[in-house]
């Protein structure tokens, strides 16, 4: 793991109540030393967002940085902006474009990240997908399209990458907290049982079913590939355009761009620069073994423990998620 000369922070993260604010200027501070020359992170989502911030501060401390993302030009821009704040010109600053909704293109994207990283990827960020939009529509492959897009990719980019061995330290999925949902049906995991249902009904139950399977698919993880660290993030409010890009409805897309993400930039939440820093702390520096110790692998975005989905918790079910979701890459 790469260094930080504030060990100071280590202690002092877990001991004190912090706003979101105040803890991505912690880690920003933590981070301010941090040289993570000769590492290589991957981002997926990296074109836009979340995504793009996370790109950028790893970029300005020093790594490889490899984005993945859909839109060429975006991804191209993103990867402008690395360079100018990059620490060296001999950073490895790249992108990938792809359609991460269909199996068959991860398949290929891991191929390519292997190649592009000499397969060595010491961080694997996941940002992509984003909000649901309470819509049942199928990819080409026939899947639905916004859990291929925010699980199923992120489940199969971590399984093939540690299977491969070119993951070598840690993967950060980012997406919203575990759900208080009780139930869940493993054989509905696309929720076609649901797509007849209105919009604000799917969207609660997307929403809850992915923050279930992510919890599960996470500690299962852990257990097929110890030797890896897997979080959990739940990144808050952080203010983006996912709201125009996942076309939600128009009633709650208004709400939030222009009443909830303005409060939230100035008092509970963070721009994508002021987060950034927070997952670049938890996955490189090495004062992040303390927040591990006290308050584990699944996270808010204060650095403090969401507990897990009841579902989560149980080894069967980790065991079943994890053979499920590999199953899609032999079609199901």
């Amino acid at each position: 793991m790469a260094h930080s000369n504030n060990s100071i922070y280590s202690t002092h993260i877990v001991t004190t109540q912090y706003t979101p604010h105040i803890m991505s200027t912690q880690a920003r501070k933590a981070n301010a030393n941090l040289d993570l020359t000769g590492k290589s992170a991957v981002i997926a989502g990296g074109s836009q967002g979340i995504g793009a911030g996370i790109a950028i501060r790893f970029a300005q401390a020093g790594a490889n940085v490899l984005i993945v993302g859909r839109n060429k030009e975006r991804l191209q821009a993103v990867i402008s902006e690395a360079r100018k704040v990059a620490k060296s010109t001999e950073q490895k600053l790249d992108y990938l474009s792809a359609d991460l909704s269909l199996v068959s293109e991860i398949k290929a994207v891991a191929k390519e990240i292997e190649a592009k990283t000499g397969s060595h990827v010491d961080y694997l960020i996941q940002t992509q997908g984003g909000m649901p939009n309470g819509l049942f529509e199928t990819t080409s492959e026939g899947i639905e399209v916004h859990f291929a897009v925010q699980i199923l990719n992120r489940f199969l980019l971590n399984y093939l990458l540690a299977t491969s061995g070119a993951l070598k330290d840690t993967s950060i999925a980012i997406v919203g907290p575990g759900s208080t949902q009780t139930e869940f049906k493993l054989d509905d995991i696309e929720l076609a049982s649901a797509k007849d249902e209105n919009r604000y009904s799917q969207i609660a139950k997307h929403a809850a079913r992915d923050s279930v399977v992510t919890d599960t698919f996470t500690k299962s993880l852990q257990t097929h590939f110890p030797q890896l660290k897997f979080f959990h993030l739940a990144p808050g409010f952080v203010q983006t355009d996912v709201m125009t890009n996942q076309d939600v409805p128009t009633p709650i897309r208004l709400a939030i761009n222009y009443i909830v993400f303005p409060l939230a930039a100035r008092s509970f939440g963070n721009t994508t620069t002021s987060y950034a820093d927070i997952p670049v702390f938890l996955a490189a520096n090495e004062g992040r073994d303390a927040v591990v110790e006290a308050e584990g692998y699944f996270l808010n975005e204060k650095n403090k423990r969401v507990e897990l989905n009841l579902y989560a918790t149980e080894e069967k079910n980790q065991e079943a998620m994890f053979e499920k979701l590999k199953g899609y890459l032999d079609g199901r």
